[in-house]
């Protein structure tokens, strides 16, 4: 499993797994409710705010930054077509945010600290037939696989750059869709060899 924590020694990092959890959960639901504005782009600095907040140095958030810019642009020409501005502008500003806090959290977060903390909290639901455990591993497998999936998108953009492809809006979705497919595969392999199937 792809592990982007980085040790700081922040408060943030210090904070309890389950409290870094509710604020990720609630604070990604409550943007549902965000009115379409340009105003809204400001909440992106929330996440922006949160890197400051957990000492991560520059090159680490203009890193993960980087990676999501072609997501960015994807999302702004597609918006722009269905949308108005001020919509498209909502849209790229929810996402934008949920992406950047989730990517926070796991630079701020230990795998296994996350792992058995979802684990506590979906114990109770044991007695339905639910395996706590496996639970807890699909809900890191996601958060991880966030920066994964916008690592292909940069390795995809940089490869089609290098031959000269026309950089059109689409034309990184299928391959991106095809390296994120084998990384479930083998994600899936793994996890059988495991016992964890």
């Amino acid at each position: 499993m792809l592990s982007l924590y980085y040790p700081t020694g922040s408060f943030l990092h210090r904070m309890p797994t389950w409290l870094k959890l509710v604020v990720l959960g609630v604070g990604s639901t409550a943007l549902i409710w965000l009115p379409d504005s340009y105003w809204a782009l400001l909440i992106i600095l929330a996440p922006l705010l949160g890197y400051v907040l957990a000492r991560l140095p520059w090159r680490v958030l203009g890193t993960d930054l980087f990676r999501l810019s072609w997501l960015i642009v994807f999302l702004m020409i597609t918006q722009l077509i269905f949308n108005e501005p001020v919509q498209a502008a909502t849209v790229i500003a929810r996402l934008t945010t949920i992406i950047l806090a989730a990517q926070l959290f796991t630079r701020a977060t230990k795998i296994q600290h996350l792992i058995n903390t979802v684990e506590q909290l979906a114990k109770p639901l044991k007695p339905l037939g639910a395996n706590p455990y496996k639970i807890a591993l699909a809900v890191a497998l996601m958060l991880s696989s966030i920066g994964q999936i916008v690592g292909f998108i940069r390795q995809v953009r940089d490869a089609q750059r290098a031959r000269g492809v026309r950089l059109a809006a689409w034309s990184w979705v299928v391959p991106v869709l095809v390296l994120s497919l084998k990384h479930a595969d083998d994600v899936a392999d793994a996890l059988v060899v495991r016992g964890l199937d």
